[in-house]
């Protein structure tokens, strides 16, 4: 498209000036020995402290450096026209090749990385394909070196140790302007062991939602296929993996017309089954048994750092999935820092560039002043990273009489929800938020008012999952994205036979049809630890459960309508 090509074209004239600018910056920086910082100093979870045990500076980490992209304007203005409806690009996705053009490194830049690692003695052991990410293995000694810290040994009230270097990442000036990110030593677990206890509710008991269920509620019908490709996927952390009997078990039981086989894992699947892998496989693959499932795994206990990897690894492949779930997140104030939270969101951005759609469970810490990983001293805060303006953040509700009739946000825990510090409002969003925040009763405590969250709702209370051969009930914001996915995995069925294209970015097709979704007026995310202040469900979009739950049959007829017109453009 000639459109876009100007785009990239200008992107890249600009791209060249800042470039230049840079390389004279780095030169001065570089005579005078400033060192710039690259990460601020780790944010220490609740239970964690420093020992003064003995670290071995031979032990090693794997790291990811995330090098500093090319043409951003160009790309944000891509993602623009390719996910807006109204743009006559829309649902025009540049190529796998065309992106990599757009957003490889300046060969200074790559150069520089390269040769700080190698002169560091770092052994590089995999490159991006677009060049944006190198993934390497450093010792504990060469990592404070090149980050101008020392690592400490902390140990959780559980137990559990690691080794982090917390002090910040300091790098030269001339590194420092080539790269975004350095991680995977400096982060720490969401909530070590503890992640199964909180999703649990009864043992031996089936929940009161299964597919069935979730397809009534929601007026979910069958999409033929197209005999095309359409790859779904969820991704697993903190030690968390699929069981594949667990998961034939559940589609015979609940679901016999899934082809519950996981068709490709990236990254390690073993150890014990985890409550959290085995939910979201269950309820994304019964929902959507047309398309194939993969998942992204990643069992180390350094979540920020990982979420670089799935941004990398997602994007670093031809061939990818279209619809993707993640049950994860923190409503810490800054937990990850914050270059990692812009790079995720580049890096989510980039992806629906490609034509990728992103749910994120919106968080089970409601208003989130207090949260699993500590508290954020009177101020309320959404989760990330769902807050990210790039993704769909998916909130919880439940039914006020058992299975059927009138939901409200959920009351067994908070449905996390409210606004990023972080990122402003987008454009799709700014009417629905200034309305809200203008109509509710505003919560007796400190919040921002950027990027409003959660997006979209479902269901998210006692779910029936098969987990370690025996069937329990769960909950949490980690039942609602997955499921919501599987919806999501549906419509691009229909999209692909209607335009050959996937929806991608979709939120801006959502916030122009909100009667699409049923609006839930009743409920608050003020729950629990939060009950004393929160975000109220009201009549149009709010922060405890966004533009409300879905009515798949109209959403099936608005996207078959908008992706046939997309295909005529």
């Amino acid at each position: 498209d000639l459109k876009l090509q100007f785009l990239y074209f200008i992107g890249k004239q600009k791209n060249l000036k800042t470039m230049r600018s840079a390389v004279l910056m780095a030169m001065v920086a570089a005579s005078t020995g400033v060192m710039v910082q690259v990460h601020e100093p780790s944010m220490i979870p609740a239970g964690w402290r420093a020992t003064s045990e003995k670290v071995d500076r031979n032990g090693k980490f794997r790291v990811t450096v995330g090098v500093k992209r090319s043409n951003k304007a160009a790309l944000d203005k891509i993602f623009e026209e390719v996910s807006n409806p109204q743009s006559a690009n829309y649902l025009q996705y540049p190529t796998y090749e065309e992106i990599g053009d757009i957003v490889r490194p300046s060969a200074e830049h790559t150069r520089v990385v390269k040769e700080w690692l190698s002169t560091n003695g770092v052994v590089v052991t995999k490159v991006h394909p677009h060049g944006d990410y190198i993934h390497a293995e450093a010792t504990v000694a060469q990592l404070e070196k090149m980050a101008h810290g020392e690592f400490l040994t902390y140990e959780h009230t559980s137990g559990a140790k690691i080794w982090r270097l917390t002090s910040g990442v300091l790098v030269s000036a001339e590194v420092g302007i080539a790269i975004d990110t350095f991680t995977g030593f400096h982060g720490f677990p969401l909530n070590p062991i503890v992640v199964d206890k909180k999703l649990k509710e009864k043992v031996g008991l089936a929940g009161r939602v299964n597919p069935e269920v979730f397809r009534k509620t929601y007026n979910v019908t069958a999409v033929p296929k197209t005999g095309k490709q359409n790859i779904q996927a969820i991704a697993q952390f903190q030690g968390q993996y699929v069981d594949d009997k667990d998961l034939a078990d559940f589609c015979t039981k609940y679901d016999a017309g899934s082809d519950c086989k996981i068709s490709k894992y990236i990254g390690k699947n073993e150890q014990q089954p985890g409550i959290e892998s085995m939910l979201d496989t269950e309820y994304i693959m019964s929902l959507s048994n047309t398309a194939e499932t993969w998942v992204y795994s990643y069992p180390n206990i350094d979540f920020c750092a990982d979420l670089g990897t799935f941004g990398s690894d997602v994007t670093g492949e031809s061939t990818f999935p279209y619809s993707i779930s993640i049950s994860y997140g923190s409503q810490k104030i800054d937990y990850c820092s914050k270059t990692i939270t812009t790079r995720l969101s580049d890096d989510i951005q980039k992806m629906g560039t490609m034509g990728i759609t992103v749910m994120i469970s919106s968080g089970d810490d409601g208003s989130g002043g207090e949260t699993r990983q500590g508290s954020n001293g009177g101020k309320l805060s959404p989760s990330f990273p769902a807050s990210i303006p790039t993704c769909i953040a998916v909130g919880s509700t439940y039914y006020v009489n058992e299975v059927s009739g009138v939901e409200q946000a959920t009351t067994q825990f908070g449905s996390g929800g409210g606004f990023s510090y972080d990122f402003p409002v987008p454009s799709f969003q700014a009417q629905q938020v200034q309305s809200y925040l203008a109509s509710v009763n505003k919560p007796n405590a400190k919040y921002a008012t950027g990027r409003g969250s959660p997006d979209v709702s479902a269901l998210g209370e006692s779910f029936t999952v098969v987990e370690g051969g025996s069937t329990i009930a769960v909950g949490g914001t980690s039942c609602s994205s997955p499921s919501f996915a599987g919806l999501v995995t549906l419509l691009n069925e229909a999209c692909i036979a209607e335009s050959g294209k996937t929806l991608g970015y979709a939120n801006p097709l959502f916030y122009q049809n909100p009667k699409m979704f049923t609006d839930i007026v009743k409920g608050t995310n003020a729950i629990g630890e939060n009950r004393a202040a929160g975000w109220e469900a009201i009549k149009g979009w709010d922060a405890s459960t966004g533009l409300g739950t879905p009515n798949f049959g109209l959403m099936l007829g608005v996207v078959k309508n908008a992706c046939k017109n997309a295909a005529r453009k």
